[in-house]
This record gives structure tokens, sequence and C-alpha cells, in this order.
């Protein structure tokens, strides 16, 4: 009585813990396929990193020296891989759009931040970080774009105030 017990507690603890490693190593693997496309790619540029981020397919760092910011977003059909100088930013913001339901709850739809360039030349560019279509779900994306305007906003000011000195 007691080893078919214990049996049958084995086996109820094996069938929740083996699903949910199964399920955390496939998350953690879809995201070390991302940074390491992501690092081919970047590879060429032979920029080093400051800080970067990797998730929902997509990647974003900024360079030690602080003069280059990267966005890459991969696509099914094809790949955004945006390097932009951070001299030329005139300024960023983010934008958030919000569904509602018919249960009448409000649901983020997209998350983008919008950097304006000092050229008038180019037009504003729009940087996804979160968009309901793609099926992904919510993940800390509001303190994700929080965090990376502050940073582009402190680089941006940091160069004003540098060449109104100079």
């Amino acid at each position: 009585m007691k080893i078919s017990f214990t049996l049958l507690a084995i086996l109820v603890v094996l069938s929740v813990v083996i699903p949910f490693l199964i399920f955390v190593f496939k998350g953690l693997n879809s995201i070390s396929k991302t940074k390491q496309k992501a690092e081919n790619l970047i590879k060429s540029s032979n920029y080093k990193y400051e800080k970067t981020e990797v998730w929902n397919n997509k990647f974003i760092g900024i360079t030690k020296d602080k003069t280059v910011f990267t966005y890459i977003h991969f696509k099914d059909e094809n790949t955004i891989y945006k390097n932009i100088n951070v001299s030329e930013i005139q300024s960023c913001e983010s934008i958030s759009n919000y569904k509602t339901d018919r249960d009448k709850v409000t649901r983020l739809k997209n998350l983008d931040l919008k950097i304006v360039f000092k050229s008038n030349n180019k037009a504003p560019l729009l940087l996804c970080f979160y968009d309901t279509n793609e099926g992904f779900i919510e993940d800390y994306e509001s303190q994700r774009i929080d965090n990376w305007e502050t940073m582009l906003t402190t680089e941006i000011n940091k160069t004003d105030t540098v060449k109104k000195a100079s």
C-alpha cells in the first residue's frame, strides 16, 4: 500500500513539474535565439553595447559611448534594423494606444517609441515595443519603454548641453 501511494505521488509530481520545465526551457530558448540573431546582425557594425534588451522578437541597445541607438524587430517576412545616431535625435516620446472591449475593460493595444529627428528631411520614426496583433502578451513593456525614453532623453539633453557650452 505504501509503495503504490508513493508511486502515485511521484507520478503526480512529475506530471506537474515536467510540463512546467518544458515551457520554461522553450521560452528561454526563444529569447536566446532572438539574441543570437541580433548579435549576428550587429556583428558587422563593430559597436560595443553598454545596455541591451531582448524581448518578443525585438532587440534594443545603446553603445558604450552612447552615440548609437540600435533597434531590431524580427518579423516573419522581414527584419526591421535601425541604427540611429543619438546626436540626430531631437526628441522622443512614448505613444500608448488603448482599446475598450465589450466587457468595458481597457487593454493596451500598442506601445510605440516615437523618435523625432533634428533634420526636417527625416520623417519621425515609430519603434514598436508592443502590439496585440503579434500574439505576445504584455511583459513589462510600459516599464521598458519608460526606461529607454528616459535614457534617450538624458543623452539628447547631454548632447545639446555640450553643443551649447562649446
